[in-house]
């Protein structure tokens, strides 16, 4: 960590450019070092190893600090979890996988290649009758609290209108730190456009849901937090 810390600010002092390109190069330095050192890592490639020779496996991808008992909780840097770039192949076997949840991850990645990768991806690993779980904010929430014009609608969302911070002071400024949060955010999802992606990954089987409600009951786990703001899709192999 403090070899990639360092190599970090050596990176940002040596480069012109605005905060988003050091953002970026941010980033994507720590993705480059985590994948390197997950190639030559004994102890990551012995769990690979193991992993693939499984079955019936329970993925959480972009765990983050919020990992569940018993899954293979998958993400790049948060401590005490898989270590993988979730945009490159998955190193889990054909059908290992009878559940996957990806929950506030989608919007993180580019819309036209990572996704549709991921996705694709996510449709190999299941098993057959497996089932992935996506979350992430419904811009079509946001939309019509906007073009509402009345504050009950975004209150709903979690926003109250008389006390909005600073650096958000607008309903406009809400729809816009909701699509990019910072550049975090690369992609705004509502229902049409998240079927048409699993459809065009090979899932047949879209189901809309909704907070704790799943065709797996496993996972039926959603945050609480995101509760107000989400859409919830269920697409079985």
């Amino acid at each position: 960590m403090r070899v990639k810390q360092a190599l970090g600010k050596v990176l940002f002092r040596a480069t012109p450019g605005s905060w988003r390109t050091l953002r970026l190069m941010r980033y994507e330095t720590a993705a480059i070092y985590q994948r390197a050192a997950n190639a030559v890592n004994p102890r990551f490639r012995l769990k690979v190893l193991q992993l693939r020779r499984r079955t019936g496996l329970s993925i959480n991808l972009g765990a983050g600090p919020f990992g569940r008992e018993g899954w293979v909780n998958a993400d790049l840097e948060c401590p005490g979890n898989l270590h993988l770039d979730i945009r490159k192949p998955l190193p889990f076997a054909d059908r290992s996988a009878r559940r996957i949840l990806a929950e506030h991850i989608i919007e993180h990645l580019d819309f036209y290649h990572e996704v549709p990768r991921l996705l694709r991806e996510c449709h190999r690993v299941l098993e057959p009758g497996g089932v992935l779980r996506v979350i992430v904010p419904d811009m079509a929430l946001y939309c019509r609290a906007y073009v509402s014009e009345t504050p009950v609608a975004f209150e709903r969302l979690g926003w109250d209108l008389e006390k909005l911070p600073k650096d958000i002071p607008t309903p406009m400024a809400i729809l816009n730190h909701v699509f990019h949060q910072g550049g975090e955010h690369l992609w705004g999802w509502d229902w049409v456009t998240m079927a048409l992606a699993l459809k065009e990954a090979g899932f047949g089987d879209i189901t809309r849901q909704s907070y704790g409600v799943s065709v797996d009951p496993e996972l039926a786990i959603d945050r609480e937090d995101h509760r107000a703001y989400s859409l919830y899709a269920d697409a079985r192999k």
